[in-house]
């Protein structure tokens, strides 16, 4: 199946890259990841935003400033027909084998929870919307698995510097932003989830599409019991004890 809808790459090349020990953790983005017939298929049939669901207004009582402007589908039979066809293929075992071979992880499940994952689906992000600085939920709230990788595919075509939209990569005491993905078309990045994994998009400034899925690990040594996202202040956060704040209510939410 990978040779099917991947197109040919230097998976050793893309294994030095992402366990390059001078990074905060463990990423790697690829360009033109999939072959042009399955990218364009989705890319054509990417659903409208008026379809798409609308990321949570408030937390706690208070608005939701941690994201703003973010929306997706993530069950499989409420997506278009191509959608339908190619996300399972992305958890098929020949894929999961081909991801522990560019990241070197070894006994990578997909994630089979609604088919696609609990945290698998289509994603946007509007004009003007963000998503500020976390780390990933670690336990998966119904396998009780580490969810060890995460997987995203850009879907954005003539993709400007002034659009925004960039992943910002951050290293593990806050200080410092160590790089800026953009979200460029059929580019898609893996990074390794840990309690440090800092990422997010502080700024958008035109429609930004995606999709992603989740890789999970059966790790007896894992003791891990988070099942959000950790959100956290960079320096000089605007509103930054209300972002604690909002940041904390919604740690405590159990609403999976």
């Amino acid at each position: 199946m990978n040779s099917v809808i991947l197109q040919n790459h230097n998976k050793e090349k893309i294994l030095s890259i992402f366990q390059d020990v001078t990074k905060p953790y463990k990423y790697v983005f690829i360009d033109n990841f999939f072959k042009e017939s399955f990218i364009d298929e989705l890319f054509e049939s990417y659903p409208d935003q008026s379809v798409l669901k609308n990321n949570r207004g408030e937390i706690g009582g208070n608005k939701n400033i941690l994201e703003q402007g973010m929306y997706g589908c993530s069950l499989l039979e409420e997506m278009p027909e191509a959608w339908r066809r190619s996300f399972p293929k992305l958890n098929e075992k020949d894929f999961v084998d081909f991801v522990e071979e560019i990241t070197g992880i070894k006994g990578l499940l997909s994630d089979n929870h609604n088919t696609i994952g609990h945290w698998g689906g289509i994603r946007a992000m509007a004009a003007g919307g963000y998503q500020l600085i976390h780390s990933d939920a670690r336990l998966h709230p119904h396998s009780n698995l580490e969810k060890k990788i995460t997987f995203l595919c850009y879907l954005n075509k003539d993709w400007k510097d002034g659009d925004a939209g960039y992943l910002e990569i951050w290293n593990d005491n806050m200080e410092e932003c160590v790089e800026k993905i953009a979200p460029l078309y059929n580019r898609a990045i893996f990074l390794e989830n840990t309690a440090t994994s800092y990422h997010g998009v502080p700024e958008v400034n035109s429609y930004r599409k995606s999709f992603l899925l989740s890789y999970l690990a059966d790790s007896a040594k894992f003791d891990e019991t988070r099942r959000k996202a950790l959100f956290v202040q960079r320096p000089d956060e605007p509103q930054g004890d209300l972002v604690s704040e909002v940041a904390r209510a919604r740690f405590g939410l159990t609403d999976y």
